[in-house]
């Protein structure tokens, strides 16, 4: 009675330590978010010194991506044999490693190959905590996970200003990188000393039956294994072909069609001007290192005002309407950006882009999940594949049409996303009462 009793107050007794070791994480995982292009003004300079060309610099967003994708797979996978709480130090410490690589990586394939490998183990490590700190509070998950978004862009935010401070007092920004390693090595040592305090070595317990034991034919052992295996494997096979025929059906539909490319326009726009903001900042209005990378700061700043603006105002306006009169705000205030060439009103351009775009992905989430009540997990997955894809082929053509032509000339063409955006949400607003119907 003692043990149940143990185990009962057990996710009680840890949801305090465990949140807050989540919410840490998080912090950070914002901080590391936005330090690649806070210090992409300095790489650019470095490697076009060597003879790379910016679109050659540019493949560091589909090694991003690529990263991503293989982070949030293998997540799953190493959730289900280490466990949330393990993946998480154990991501942590890998993360502490490959951010130590890629600040001594000279040679550029080294480094683009580091920065995948970041991207690998923190999308496993966001994966980790994501799930820990949902099964810490399990009465109180929808509040839990909302603080948890809200510290990470709060790391978003404010993290900007502090490399903007470093930077422009000469350090160099491979020890950024370095210096955000070595805080994750300290968060992987401390999320291991509270595994090992939450989760004590069990004690030996007796053999189970179809364990090897003497007399047991060896033989029969690995053939009941095999077919076990084999199960398994048949079990795994027929559900990735039920998701896969699921997620064809949806794309299949021309209202979730029109989700998708807003997932992919949102963070195609968002990471094509954050990736190259302070690049672009200080080759057209002239700012210093610390004034160009807080457009970063200016643009969070917005993005979370927005969302939570479309939080409360999404459901008496409709998700319809609501990404109409966003989706109208971008076109209407992208242009400052793309035409300004004095500090001010890019400012201005800025805040607004980020303003606009902010609640475009949660509510497109929000439409997805009521055309499709049932498969809302597989929304939610078929919408973060469009978001990837906008994270690498945007930012990669900003950098080739810049290379060709200049980054205002760029950042015109990607003006045609917003147009197209717009498009797409006239089509929902006009077909959601008939949905609602």
């Amino acid at each position: 009675m003692a043990k149940l009793n143990r185990a009962t107050l057990a996710p009680a007794a840890t949801a305090l330590p465990v949140t807050a070791l989540g919410l840490t994480g998080y912090f950070f995982i914002g901080t590391a978010a936005v330090l690649i292009p806070s210090v992409m003004p300095f790489i650019t300079d470095e490697y076009m010194a060597t003879g790379l060309t910016l679109t050659a610099i540019g493949l560091i967003f589909p090694a991003r991506a690529v990263g991503g994708i293989l982070g949030n797979l293998l997540a799953g996978i190493a959730s289900d044999h280490l466990g949330y709480s393990k993946l998480v130090w154990i991501a942590a410490l890998a993360l502490a490693a490959s951010m130590v690589l890629v600040a001594g990586a000279g040679l550029w394939l080294l480094f683009l190959a580091g920065f995948a490998l970041i991207s690998i183990v923190q999308a496993s490590l966001t994966t980790g905590i994501n799930a820990m700190v949902a099964d810490a509070n399990r009465d109180s998950r929808a509040r839990a996970l909302n603080v948890l978004h809200g510290v990470y862009a709060v790391g978003a935010t404010f993290s900007p200003l502090v490399f903007g401070v470093v930077l422009e007092q000469g350090v160099p920004w491979r020890w950024t990188i370095a210096a955000t390693g070595i805080i994750w090595l300290i968060y992987g040592a401390g999320s291991l000393l509270l595994y090992r305090r939450i989760n004590p070595p069990p004690q030996p317990a007796a053999p189970a039956p179809d364990q090897d034991e003497p007399g047991r034919d060896p033989q029969h052992q690995k053939t009941s294994q095999g077919e076990a295996g084999t199960s398994i494997l048949s079990s795994a096979w027929d559900t990735l072909r039920d998701i896969l025929a699921s997620n064809w059906g949806m794309l299949r539909n021309a209202g979730f069609l029109a989700l998708f490319l807003i997932a992919f326009i949102y963070n195609g726009v968002a990471f094509s001007l954050l990736g190259w903001v302070a690049l672009f900042m200080q080759e057209s209005a002239g700012l210093s290192t610390f004034y160009s990378i807080s457009m970063i700061s200016v643009f969070y700043v917005a993005l979370t005002a927005g969302r939570f603006l479309c939080a409360a105002y999404a459901e008496r306006l409709g998700y319809g309407a609501t990404l109409l009169i966003l989706s109208a705000g971008l076109v209407l205030t992208y242009p400052l950006v793309v035409f300004s060439t004095t500090a001010a009103p890019l400012v201005i351009g800025i805040f607004l882009t980020g303003l606009t775009l902010s609640g475009l992905f949660p509510t497109a989430l929000a439409y997805g999940s009521r055309l499709y009540p049932q498969h809302s997990g597989s929304v939610t997955g078929v919408l973060n594949v469009a978001m990837t894809i906008g994270t690498m082929l945007p930012p990669l053509w900003t950098a080739v049409f810049s290379d060709l032509w200049s980054f205002q000339t760029a950042l015109g063409i990607n003006y045609s996303m917003a147009l197209l955006l717009l498009a797409v949400c006239l089509y929902l607003a006009r077909i959601e009462p008939r949905r609602a119907n």
